[in-house]
């Protein structure tokens, strides 16, 4: 028996397990897929970084990018960098660490988290129980969190339930492009039917970020089996309006990443995001979450040949495109295919309704300084279009970003506190990286990758205390975890930063 167990080896898990190790603890690590580095090995190769850089810090910037950084040669963290470089840093730190790894096992129900009392005692994934004394949830679904009982919530809440001026269905700061004819078809929608403001479970857009290559070992885009080249007829309508002249237009303006690659992103109004695909995600089956995997890799596989290949694109256009092709030294055991991501990015599931519910005021002076504070971030507030619906004769709206525009909402320099990361009571013995408790406002900004490995810092010394102490992590002693933070190199407060774009 371990003395944590924690769940999912994302930077957040992998944070978490290096600080136990420096404790003295050990660990058990238990990775539904089969990889472990998270989104950052999984493809998420262009690093989401704060505004004001001196807030990420601890062995989340000297250990895993700076990892990073020293597998280029380079002295300092990197935040440009190829998904096998990052995968090989995530396996070197877990190995540091002195976990046990464990990938392809998964917490399907409630049946698999055992408790006695308030306390967590097990967990049952591939098949296997596996038993601690402390419990850390760092995967992006929360399944930890969510089979132990702890209260949790998907999708948007009403404007009225935080008095966020920017939650719940959000109209009047969508998106709204044209003229497409007809303005229906996958992947639009209906019509929603809230009001302004109203609740709704829906959650932003998840996609596949891909690692493109234009070297001469580049794999051409294969034609998907479902195929369907009638789904990307708004797409074409969009290059067409806004005269893009090819895929190279579209993909380097997101910076080169090392090695002559490029990483794809939204990009375009309709892109490789998925909208509305996302919904059922969070709260679904591992067989269902599987079949939104494969709606979402279609959309984009599909894309991509379609964008080398429909006679309905110019020529110029389709030339450009078929120069590049996927790397063949990234992702080769991919399970959707060979130089394809591993890994959908989920930008948004679970989020616990813990001690603390990060919101819209908590990113914004005077609410952004914390007397509990286990990191500092600024980022603006970023939701990708949570669906497309049609408007009158030929308008498509994208609703779900907070401003309708490029720029993101912006938020002051602000402080986390530690209560976002266990229960309010009721669990003794756990603590919640990644589905920390916020707000669908309040997760915008700090649900960035560096974010969650800082976070994922802070639960590992909240476990470490725990355990020393004997006492719940709601009894937890702040300057005692203050101190252990900083031990190790993370900020808790930047005084003389007082930023805002």
């Amino acid at each position: 028996m371990s003395d944590v167990l924690i769940y999912g080896a994302t930077p957040a898990g992998i944070m978490a397990a290096l600080r136990l190790s420096l404790r003295g603890y050990t660990c058990t690590v238990l990775e539904p897929t089969g990889h472990v580095g998270g989104i950052v090995a999984g493809g998420l190769v262009k690093t989401d970084t704060p505004d004001v850089p001196e807030a990420l810090a601890g062995l989340t910037r000297s250990r895993l990018f700076a990892g990073i950084g020293a597998e280029y040669g380079e002295d300092g963290p990197k935040y440009l960098f190829e998904p096998k470089a990052a995968e090989r840093v995530s396996r070197r730190l877990l190995a540091e660490a002195g976990a046990e790894v464990l990938t392809g096992r998964r917490i399907e129900t409630a049946a698999d988290v055992e408790r006695i009392a308030d306390r967590v005692t097990a967990v049952r994934a591939g098949g296997q129980w596996h038993r601690a004394r402390f419990f850390i949830d760092a995967s992006y679904e929360g399944d930890l969190m969510a089979r132990a009982g702890v209260p949790y919530t998907v999708g948007r809440e009403a404007a009225s339930q935080y008095d966020e001026p920017l939650a719940g269905f959000q109209p009047a700061r969508a998106y709204r492009r044209g003229p497409f004819a007809p303005n229906t078809g996958y992947p639009v929608g209906p019509v929603p039917l809230e009001a302004e403001g109203d609740a709704d479970g829906k959650t932003q857009a998840y996609n596949f970020r891909g690692v493109l290559t234009r070297g001469a070992d580049r794999m051409p885009f294969e034609r998907p089996h479902d195929y369907d080249p009638a789904r990307y007829g708004h797409l074409l309508q969009h290059l067409r309006e806004r005269d893009v002249p090819g895929l190279s237009s579209i993909v380097t303006h997101t910076a080169a990443l090392p090695g002559g690659k490029f990483q794809t992103n939204q990009a375009l109004f309709f892109g490789f995001d998925l909208p509305g695909a996302s919904w059922d995600y969070p709260d679904g089956s591992w067989k269902r979450r599987d079949d939104i995997v494969a709606e979402q890799a279609a959309w984009h596989q599909g894309m991509l040949y379609w964008l080398a290949n429909d006679p309905a694109l110019p020529d110029a256009f389709r030339a450009d495109a078929r120069t590049f092709g996927l790397p063949p030294d990234e992702f080769a055991d991919s399970p959707l295919g060979p130089g394809f991501p591993h890994a959908l990015y989920v930008r948004e599931g679970r989020r616990m309704v813990g001690a603390h519910v990060l919101t819209q005021h908590d990113l914004l002076k005077p609410n952004n300084r914390k007397a509990t504070a286990v990191a500092c971030w600024a980022y603006a507030m970023d939701s990708h279009v949570v669906q497309y619906y049609p408007e009158g004769d030929g308008t498509v709206v994208g609703e779900g970003t907070l401003s309708g525009t490029v720029h993101n909402p912006p938020v002051d320099l602000y402080q986390i506190p530690a209560e976002v990361l266990f229960p309010a009571r009721g669990t003794a013995n756990l603590a919640v990286a990644i589905c920390f408790s916020a707000s669908h406002v309040g997760f915008s900004s700090p649900r960035m990758e560096p974010n969650f490995g800082m976070l994922g810092e802070a639960c590992g010394e909240l476990a470490a205390q725990s355990l020393a102490t004997g006492l719940p992590v709601q009894d937890y002693d702040y300057p005692a975890l203050a101190a252990a933070l900083t031990e190790h190199g993370a900020v808790l407060d930047l005084p003389d930063k007082a930023w805002r774009p």
